[in-house]
This record gives C-alpha cells, structure tokens and sequence, in this order.
C-alpha cells in the first residue's frame, strides 16, 4: 500500500482493493428475483385480457395460478442465491478492507499514531467495522431489489393506464426531496454518537489504566463515574439515531400516500365519464397500493445506507491519512554521524523544531537538556522518524533519512525509553525483538551485558517465561534492563535514550546505569535528559528552549557560562 487508502466508490468498497465478483452475482439475483415477484402481479394484469380472449372460461385463471405459483417459488430460489451471495461477498471484503486499513495504520507516521486518543483505533478497526459491516450485508443487496421491482409494477401500471401511472409518478420527485433531508439528520446524529463513542472508549482505557492509582486517589470513583455519564450519553445518542430521520421519513411516506389518494380521486372521476373500466380499474388500485408499498421500502433502504456511509467517516478518515513515504532505492548510511540541518517542525500548526541544526560525531554522546515543552522528545523522535521533518533535512551517516527504507532505518536506529513495552511473549523472544534470527547464547549475552540475565535465570521457567504484568513480577528497573538487552542485541550504531533511570528505585539504578554504560560504548547516543547529573560527562550538551537550541557545549563549558543550563544545574544541586 504505497499512499492513502481512497474511497472511489460511494460505498467504500474500494477498500477491500478489489470488488468480490460474487457482489455482482448477488445483485443479478436480487434483480431477478424482483422480476420473479413481479410475475403474479403481471399475470393479474393480463387475467382480463385472457379471460375475455376466451369467452369468460376459468381455463386461464389456473394456467395464470400454476404460473404464479411457479414465479413465487422460482423467485424465493433467487432471493436465496442473492443472499448468500451479498452476505458472502460483503463479509470477505470488509474482512479484507479491515486487513488493508491495520496494514495502512502500520505505515502512517507513529506520531501521528500516538497522538490520537487511547483505544481509537482499536475501536474503529473492531465496533465501527461490525457495525458497517452489518448493514452492508443486509441492506447492499436490497437496494437493486428494491428498485427493480416498483419499477416493474410501476411498468404494468402504464400498461393499464397511462394516466394513473403518471400521477403516481408525479409525486414520486416530491416525496424523493425529503430523502437528502434524512441525509442531514442522520450525519448529525451519527456525528453525536461517533463522538460519544469516542469518549466512552478512551473513558474505559483510562480507568483500566489507571486503576491503581484511581484506587488511592479516587476514592468517591468520580472517573468511574464519569465513564457511567459516557456510556449513558453514548445510550441517549444511538437512541437518538435510531429516531433521527423519522420526520423526513414520514414526510416521504406522508407524500407517497397523498399520491394514492390523488390517482384514486382521479380513477373515480375517469370511471364516472366513461374513460376508465371499471376492471381496469380494480387492477390500477391493486397496483398502486404494491407500488407505494415497494416505493415507501425503497426511501428507508435508501436512509440505512446513508447510516452505513456515516458509520464509514471515521474510517475514511483514517484511511485517507497519508503514510510516511517511502524510497525504492534505499541508500545505506556510512557511520553513525548525525546531522541537524536548519530542522523545522509543526504539529497542528504550532512550531515545535525552529530551524535547529547541530552535528553530532559518529561514537559521542550528546545530551538534549530545557524545560518541558522545548522540544526534546520531539526532535528525538524526529531521528527515530517517528514524523518527517517539514523543512531541513536530518541525516545518520551522510544520509537523509526520508532515503532509508524502513529496514535500513530500523537497523540504524534504536530507541531506550522510559516507558518500557514487554510484549506478551517469553522474555527470550522480548529480547530478540529486534533480531529475530538471534540465537539462545547471543540472547544471554545480551541479558548478561545488560546486567538482567540472573534475575531471568531465577524465574520458573527462564528465558522462556511468557511475560505477563500480573504473573511476572519484574520492577521498573528490570524491565528497561530487559529493553537495554533488547538494545543491546540489535545492536544498531545510533541509540536514542529518553533517560531511563528517571523513574526507577535507587537499588536498581546502579545496575541500569553499569547496563547503559555498555550499551553506549562506540554508538553515536543522544540522551533526553531530565536529570543533569547524569550527563556531566557527555560530549555535547544542546540546551533546547521554545524548539531552538539556545546553548551548546560540554558541561564546564556551560557552567562556566552562567547561562540557562547553570541555573537549571544550580536549582538541581539545590542551590
């Protein structure tokens, strides 16, 4: 998938990357089946005809029954096949839209990812697909159906009477003005519970997440709460949707109706004056009646589709976001030098890198240091392209990174952050995330560089416990010691580290500490400080304030200047 999903056809179901053949077979079902429904109503319309050919005999009226009862049982038979074709068809390619889009998601900058509400896309990808999903198997293969046959009865009309089949016809326009009406209606209320959705969702991420400490600190469950408010609203607002349209509807069927009551005012004034038959016009009502019937059908198959183009927003939406480009011709980086050049970065508008450039030599440590808010985890994130620069360039061994594959980038660039992600697999295949071809000794190696390997040793099962939060009891400490083997194993020339121990117990840090201090050796390391101590020794610091570096130096350098980074170290020492 090399750009944004498109929505080419009105029902999205270019998503899927090709239409199931089976979707058309089930719409010539549908049609045909329509027809076949239609044939009992055409053989009442000829039953007159036939009769007075012979004399008033009943001959005809059973050759016309068996012929009824042949179409009712041939049209059942058809409306069968149409069904399993639709469901068939329409489940396989929403399946395959669902596999497309998480493939899409995959491709779109992370940032762009990380910065959408918690369970947003899981949501999407889960809820909002069934719930497209199911009316699009039940209602895409009515919609031929249900315009095939009114048109049909609507055709034998006009054989009957031209004239009655025109006033009927006339209001049709009419009562069709309130359909765009349902449209709006239908958007807004959509709208309300996409929403609603939202919030409930993200509501019940933040409480399961934060439960521990929601037990401590909320203790009258004000959140709980809240997400009971939220999942009542979400209540209010799909009853709402469900209700939504009905004045456009009844609108349509109130005009629907007046269009019968005008063709039977004017059948009576036609039969008064001699112009119209009395049988003829037995027949006309009878057709009138079906027809306004498979009309009236017709408009609220016409609403719940409209639902399923409002249910699919979000998702074309998403699909339309653009992934990071991609390079064919992937150029391999020489070392691991870094450089800013004159880098620029907005997120939603706002600057957040302002024309930053600095270069960082091949096997140094350089330390980001400045307030919260300064930009230092996004230009870190901008050398782990987690987002493209806007403007500049940024290049690792002479190389811009927009001219990295993403294989050439994921071997070229590794990350420690202080938020560790353990997956639920054993710790051995956590460790080898990063090189999955690693073998068992190099596995332990790492761990034992990384300062983790007896601590994996002392568990049940070793290297090949299946991690798991609540059965696994490793600290914080262990954990990023079991990210630094993880770092370690991969063993990429450029390490990106959001400064690990700022988080971790003090027994811990001595050993994290001894684990970074080998993983650093020899790489090109560029720190996100919090704590100034720490990087004392570091090649270069960048002191980083509103997205601009506004000091650079060693340590005594910027000690010695008196500058921001000496009052940051003096309020630091407590001085």
């Amino acid at each position: 998938m090399k750009g944004p999903l498109t929505m080419r056809m009105p029902l999205g179901f270019d998503l899927a990357g090709a239409v199931d053949r089976r979707l058309w077979w089930g719409l010539l079902w549908g049609a045909l089946g329509a027809v076949a429904d239609a044939v009992p109503w055409a053989l009442l319309v000829a039953l007159p005809l036939l009769m007075q050919e012979d004399g008033g005999g009943m001959s005809p009226v059973w050759l016309l029954a068996g012929l009824g009862a042949a179409g009712f049982v041939l049209g059942s038979g058809l409306k069968a096949l149409a069904l399993n074709a639709n469901f068939s068809s329409t489940y396989t390619m929403v399946a395959q839209a669902r596999l497309r889009l998480a493939d899409h998601v995959a491709r779109l900058p992370l940032g762009r990812v990380l910065s959408w509400r918690d369970g947003a896309i899981s949501d999407l990808l889960s809820s909002k697909f069934s719930l497209y999903q199911d009316i699009m198997t039940h209602v895409w293969g009515l919609v031929v159906a249900g315009l095939t046959f009114p048109v049909l009865l609507w055709a034998m009309l006009l054989l009957l009477d031209w004239r009655l089949a025109l006033v009927y016809l006339a209001f049709v326009p009419v009562a069709m003005l309130a359909i765009p009406w349902s449209y709006r209606l239908l958007d807004a209320a959509a709208a309300r519970v996409s929403a609603e959705r939202d919030l409930a969702v993200a509501g019940v991420v933040e409480v399961v997440g934060g439960a521990r400490d929601l037990a401590f600190f909320d203790p009258q469950d004000r959140r709980r709460q809240a997400v009971h408010q939220h999942f009542d609203a979400l209540s209010r607002a799909s009853l709402a949707t469900e209700v939504a349209p009905a004045p456009a509807l009844a609108s349509y069927a109130l005009v629907l109706n007046v269009g019968v009551v005008a063709v039977m005012l004017l059948a009576d004034h036609w039969l008064g004056d001699g112009s119209l038959a009395p049988m003829v016009l037995c027949l006309a009502l009878f057709l009138v009646l079906r027809l306004n019937g498979a009309v009236a059908e017709f408009g609220l198959f016409l609403a719940e589709l409209r639902f399923a183009r409002a249910v699919l927003s979000d998702i074309r939406a998403l699909a339309n976001e653009p992934p990071l480009p991609q390079t064919k011709a992937a150029v391999q980086p020489v070392g691991g030098e870094i450089q800013f050049e004159d880098v620029s970065f907005a997120y939603d508008g706002q600057a957040v890198i302002r024309g930053l450039s600095a270069r960082l030599p091949a096997g140094t440590v350089t330390a980001l240091v400045g307030p919260s808010g300064a930009g230092k985890s996004t230009l870190a994130h901008l050398v782990g392209r987690l987002w493209d620069v806007q403007a500049g360039a940024i290049r690792i061994g002479g190389v811009d990174l927009r001219q990295m594959d993403e294989a050439t980038l994921n071997r070229t660039v590794s990350m420690v952050l202080q938020d560790v992600t353990l997956f639920p697999m054993t710790l051995a295949d956590n460790i080898r995330l990063g090189r999955p071809e690693a073998s068992d000794d190099e596995v332990m190696a790492a761990a034992e560089a990384a300062c983790i390997h007896q601590r994996i040793m002392d568990l049940p099962s070793g290297y090949q416990t299946v991690f798991d939060p609540e059965a696994v009891r490793l600290s914080g400490g262990e954990q990023q010691r079991v990210a630094i083997a993880r770092a370690l194993l991969k063993d990429a020339p450029v390490l990106i580290l959001d400064e690990a121990t700022a988080s971790i117990d003090l027994d811990s840090e001595a050993l994290v500490q001894q684990a970074l201090s080998r993983l650093c050796a020899g790489r090109t390391v560029l720190v996100i400080a919090h704590r100034l101590w720490t990087i004392r020794h570091a090649d270069l610091i960048l002191v980083m304030q509103d997205g601009a570096v506004i000091e650079r130096g060693t340590h005594p350098e910027l000690i010695d200047s008196r500058g921001t980074y000496a009052r940051l170290w003096q309020a630091q020492q407590g001085r």
